[in-house]
């Protein structure tokens, strides 16, 4: 009998031992991964109940807030404006955050915002959390005019208001609804259109006749090149045995600025070849092409040393090397050239506000960097206007202002298939500029790509009080 006893009791114990162990290991060496996992009811339901703070426009307009149901006190996220997607983003339980979304989570979640004592008081008084707002530089009128025009193109418009290096609007072609992203999910990210890719900031294209403000800004600054000087070769020119004509419907120029003015590449492979690889190098460099934007989004940039440059000099000139170029990188140098050589910083989020407090201000991200001297900057602008008045840029030209700009093609694949390019910017005052940057895939007519360019300049100009 008491050896029996003493046999129960061991087995009891040893259960007893068991399960303190296994209660030791789930709550201290796997209690964080079990709280934290996606498909953990509580954390599900803990994440239901928060209150996102809003996005706002620079003018106050709502893009995107929480609405609370009054019955069970879960949250939905409710998005106003389909076509900011590409900048507010989505906010998802199942597929997670993106934009801007993502980029201020902690804040527009509430975290990090209260004391700890404070958050133990909440939880036992079940207080909802309430996270902060977050405004941004985005003008939801100009996004939607821009966003129109860019109808029926893939592709991308960057427009940045100059020298504060704002960003006004920021379209990108397909986009999606952040509001049906869970049941369109699927489809989303298996759509070789890639509608979930931010072609603004993420997509890498070759410049093409795009890069001939740098290539011809940067003869300028080092004195080998004018755009007086004659040109009696030929302006098209052959890639990968592909034909690479110019931008307009010309088959002659009689100067380098007429080449620039049409858009024609040829000349541009002898410019490169007097500038030289430290030279062409120092140029792309200095214009921020060689290096992702510092941006409140996620930006791509190509990798690209001397070596490269080195090995196709040429093909760089005319921008048909390994040099690839994002529309944002490329709004960048058409605000550069808006503002006499100096590029500005970029800015996307403007404040941040917590709940019952005053906004509070965010700095740009960035400094300003110089391009080019101001002479030479000045050089390329009156280019730009001819392009507009009387080259392949006349369909960027808009009532009541003057714009300069610069249309350009780019060879994108191996059958000869053709980007459209176009950057340019309108001056409204002495001291401020609307700057574009246009970008459209499998499209062969150059011009087009202004008329989207002059319509987005339109649209800001005229949101401008």
């Amino acid at each position: 009998m008491t050896s029996s006893l003493r046999r129960l009791a061991a087995g009891l114990l040893a259960v007893f031992v068991i399960i303190a162990l296994s209660l030791s290991y789930w709550t201290l060496v796997q209690g964080v991964d079990l709280v934290t996992r996606d498909d953990n009811p509580r954390q599900v339901l803990a994440e239901q109940q928060i209150q996102r703070g809003q996005i706002l426009d620079r003018n106050g307009v709502v893009l995107a807030e929480t609405v609370i149901d009054p019955e069970d006190g879960s949250s939905q996220r409710v998005y106003y404006y389909p076509s900011a997607a590409p900048v507010v983003g989505y906010y998802s339980l199942r597929y997670g955050v993106g934009g801007i979304e993502s980029a201020y989570d902690d804040q527009l979640r509430g975290g990090g915002q209260v004391t700890y004592s404070e958050a133990v008081l909440q939880d036992l008084l079940h207080r909802q959390q309430v996270g902060s707002d977050v405004q941004i530089s985005l003008d939801i009128e100009v996004q939607q005019a821009v966003n129109e025009a860019l109808e029926g193109y893939t592709g991308a418009v960057i427009v940045i208001h100059v020298p504060d290096g704002q960003i006004l609007a920021l379209a990108s072609q397909p986009t999606f609804d952040p509001a049906a992203l869970d049941e369109n999910w699927e489809t989303l990210s298996t759509d070789p259109d890639a509608a979930l890719l931010n072609r603004a900031t993420q997509g890498l294209y070759q410049p093409g006749e795009s890069l001939q403000s740098v290539v011809l800004g940067a003869a300028l600054n080092n004195g080998i090149a004018s755009p007086d000087e004659q040109w009696r070769g030929t302006v098209i020119t052959t890639v990968d045995g592909s034909f690479f004509p110019c931008a307009a419907n010309v088959s002659y120029v009689d100067t380098l600025g007429d080449a620039y003015v049409e858009g024609c590449p040829e000349p541009f492979r002898q410019i490169a070849a007097k500038l030289g690889t430290h030279r062409l190098e120092t140029a792309i460099v200095d214009f921020g092409l060689t290096e992702p934007p510092i941006f409140a989004l996620p930006t791509e940039s190509a990798d690209l040393d001397a070596f490269a440059i080195e090995k196709e000099l040429t093909l760089t000139g005319i921008g048909q090397s390994s040099l690839t170029v994002s529309p944002l990188q490329m709004a960048m140098v058409a605000a550069a050239f808006a503002d006499h050589g100096q590029m500005p910083p970029l800015q996307l989020v403007l404040a941040t506000r917590k709940p019952g407090a005053v906004w509070q201000l965010v700095p740009a991200d960035g400094l300003p960097r110089g391009t080019l001297s101001r002479a030479s900057a000045d050089t390329i602008e009156g280019l730009m206007l001819r392009s507009v008045n009387e080259g392949a840029s006349q369909r960027a030209s808009i009532p009541r202002f003057t714009v300069a700009g610069h249309t350009g093609l780019a060879m994108a694949g191996p059958e000869g298939e053709l980007n459209a390019w176009f950057i340019g910017y309108s001056a409204y005052s002495p001291d401020a500029s609307v700057a574009v940057a246009v970008l459209l895939e499998d499209t062969p007519t150059a011009s087009e790509a202004a008329r989207v360019g002059g319509r987005a300049l339109a649209a800001a100009l005229n949101a401008i009080p």
